[in-house]
Formats: C-alpha cells, sequence, structure tokens
C-alpha cells in the first residue's frame, strides 16, 4: 500500500492563480457536507501556495505545491504552521508562498521548519496588517495513544479523483472527524485519520478536558486509505506562543 507525502504537486509552468473557487467542506466516507453546519474553526483551516525549484534532468524547473496549512495565532499578521515538505525547494528570495483567500492570495514569510520528513513542520508569518476570521491554539500536550482526533486538510475528495494535470484551485476542506491516533514513539507519529493528496500541513485535532479544541499535529503523509502520519505540535508550541 503506498505512502505518499500529502501534498499536491502542480505543473510547469506556475502560475499563482488569484480566481479562487468557493471552498466545499466534506466528511470523509462521504457524508454530509460540513458546509450545512455552523462550524466556525474551519476557516482557521486555509489553503497555500509554495513556489519551489527542483532540478530535473540537471535542468532547474519551477512548480508550485499546493498545501494546507493552520493560523494558529491571530491577527494582524497571524502565525500559520504547515509542512516542511510543502516548502523542500522554496527559495528565500525568490517568490513569496501566499494564503489563499477569497479575496486573492496574501505573502507569507517562512520563519522556520524542521528540515526532513522526521521534523516535517514549518512556521509561518502572514506579512501584511491582515486579521483571520478565526484561529485554534495549538496544544500544549501531546495527544496520547487511542485517543480521538480529527483531520482536516484541502484535497480532492477521494484519491480516485485525484488528477495531477487539473487545476488544483477547487479543492475543498474534507474532515475525517473521528478517528485515533494508533502508534507514539519518535516523530512522525500514525493515526487512523483518512485523508488525501494535498492536505499536507492541516491539521490534527482533538479535545482539551474541558472541551477547548486544540492542534496537536501537522499532516505529513498517508496511504489514502488507513493511515495518516502527523508531526506532534507539542514540539513546536514554543515557537508559536503568542
Amino acid at each position: 500500500m503506498p505512502i505518499f507525502n500529502a501534498h499536491t504537486p502542480a505543473n510547469p509552468p506556475a502560475i499563482f492563480c488569484t480566481l479562487l473557487l468557493p471552498a466545499l467542506m466534506f466528511w470523509s466516507e462521504g457524508a454530509t457536507p460540513a458546509s450545512r453546519v455552523d462550524r466556525d474553526w474551519t476557516r482557521a483551516i486555509v489553503k497555500i501556495q509554495v513556489p519551489i525549484v527542483k532540478r530535473i534532468e540537471g535542468y532547474p524547473r519551477h512548480f508550485l505545491e499546493r498545501c494546507s496549512a493552520t493560523i494558529v495565532s491571530p491577527g494582524p499578521k497571524p502565525l500559520l504552521i504547515s509542512a516542511w515538505h510543502c516548502f523542500d525547494g522554496h527559495e528565500a528570495l525568490g517568490s513569496p508562498a501566499t494564503l489563499l483567500t477569497d479575496s486573492g492570495p496574501i505573502a507569507l514569510e517562512l520563519l522556520a521548519s524542521g528540515g526532513s520528513m522526521k521534523q516535517d513542520w514549518a512556521v509561518l508569518r502572514v506579512t501584511v496588517g491582515w486579521v483571520p476570521d478565526t484561529w485554534i491554539p495549538i496544544a500544549p500536550e501531546r495527544a496520547k495513544q487511542g485517543s480521538r482526533i480529527s483531520a482536516a486538510g484541502f484535497s480532492r475528495f477521494s484519491e480516485a479523483d485525484f488528477n495531477p494535470t487539473a487545476n488544483h484551485e477547487d479543492r475543498s476542506l474534507i474532515i475525517d472527524p473521528d478517528c485515533r491516533v494508533t502508534a507514539m514513539g519518535s516523530p512522525p507519529l500514525a493515526s487512523s485519520c483518512v485523508i488525501q493528496r494535498g492536505a499536507s500541513g492541516g491539521a490534527i485535532l482533538g479535545r482539551t478536558q474541558s472541551g477547548g479544541l486544540r492542534v496537536f499535529g501537522i499532516i505529513s503523509a498517508g496511504d489514502s486509505e488507513t493511515v495518516s502520519y502527523f508531526y506532534p505540535t507539542d514540539l513546536i508550541s514554543s515557537r508559536v506562543s503568542p
């Protein structure tokens, strides 16, 4: 069963698209679209685009990585977290990564990242005075094995719908609302959440004992069928403290 990095690859030439289609939200496993229910927290899960350069047959080629991110602090200039591998090949002096909003793209600054798949995290900051509708704090502790979690990220609804030559601006917010942490140890951690390509950088969410929603992990990879891997956010909580 192949494991993929859960980002959505783009095709050269790389073009920033400013015309965004309305985001739809779906439960995993074909359940009712989440847009029929008031879920303010879903606006903290966002789409990003990252211009990268990769060498193919000795020549530099330009691509856009299309991933997900989570807003984890209030504005102005809020902080976001995503996956490092979405920025593998990103040039600091090149075009910036962008947050995709209904009013157009907003430039992002990469503040820090883990630098490998074992440390698959990135901390971003909006570069202008933009205030998000909502944000989700990072959990200061780690989710325990067997604890109930949810996964949320932007993707095609199923792996069967994935077409690497398609325009992915219409990616939908996919939510697996009831899954579990299945394996602990060194990062990345494993879960039973089912999520698709494009969800890299999306959120693994859980509740505190008092009922508050928190981000417990950053989606890294998966097989679209039985397992998703995530980086535990307690390891970077000090980097995003208000």
